[in-house]
């Protein structure tokens, strides 16, 4: 009797316990379950910059993420520290003031999670790639040799391809909300585009070698300018490098 009221106690223990893993499982399935994350970053705000991740856990401690970030047409940023880089220049002021830009990214990046817990939650290091392309509008007043105020409409597209490793750390606020922050990473690439500035007036042949020598002498570091310049129109392509930095981006997540 002793040896079935035994059997029977262990039967029942052995089935409480079981309920109690399935249980468990069953919560860490449900949260689990929840392997993407929609983001907004918040810090491009400040900027004016409308930028969004969408990010998909694969594997334990691996996600994959894509970002998207757009800035409509707005003026230049920081333009009163820039004017006053040009020490009072009256034609380089209003040329400031008339600027408009606009930008526009794509960033896939792969996550390797380092942390005890699963993706995506933790420390994570992310190599990624960048296309970014920068739109520049703007209209140029200046005064030549005949002593005449031109003013010259100056397009242009900066196109901007290159990679880096971003270093970041990603928390769950709840079982629905997650806070990712962009800690640092830097990006190295090519970068090559076109202005284009049209004078109705005319630059006078007299100045035009000047012009192109002004334009070509502008000290952009690693950036090669070649400018050709016409009786009614100015182009200048460019090439270099394309070296920036994703750093202290704070993105506000919802886990579905």
């Amino acid at each position: 009797m002793q040896k079935i009221l035994k059997s029977v106690a262990i039967a029942c223990l052995l089935i409480a316990t079981q309920s109690v893993n399935a249980q468990n499982e069953a919560k860490t399935i449900s949260i689990d379950q929840k392997k993407n994350v929609f983001k907004v970053n918040l810090t491009s705000l400040i900027f004016k910059n409308l930028s969004f991740q969408y990010e998909r856990v694969v594997a334990k401690k691996t996600s994959v993420a894509l970002g998207l970030s757009v800035m409509p047409k707005t003026g230049l940023p920081f333009a009163s520290t820039v004017k006053d880089k040009w020490g009072g220049n009256a034609d380089a002021a209003r040329a400031i003031d008339q600027t408009q830009l606009s930008n526009f990214s794509i960033t896939p990046e792969v996550r390797f999670y380092l942390g005890k817990k699963q993706a995506p939650t933790g420390f994570y290091i992310a190599p990624f790639g960048r296309y970014n392309q920068l739109r520049f509008d703007q209209i140029y007043t200046f005064t030549p040799s005949d002593n005449t105020l031109h003013t010259a409409n100056v397009k242009g597209t900066l196109n901007n391809i290159g990679g880096g490793i971003l270093i970041g750390s990603q928390w769950n606020l709840s079982k629905s909300m997650t806070l990712d922050w962009w800690i640092a990473g830097p990006i190295y690439g090519s970068s090559n585009g076109k202005l284009s500035g049209t004078d109705p007036k005319g630059i006078p042949a007299q100045d035009r070698a000047k012009v192109k020598s002004d334009i070509e002498s502008t000290n952009i570091p690693g950036t090669k300018m070649e400018a050709t310049v016409g009786a009614n129109q100015i182009d200048v392509n460019l090439s270099g490098p394309y070296v920036g930095l994703r750093a202290f981006g704070i993105a506000l997540g919802i886990k579905f």
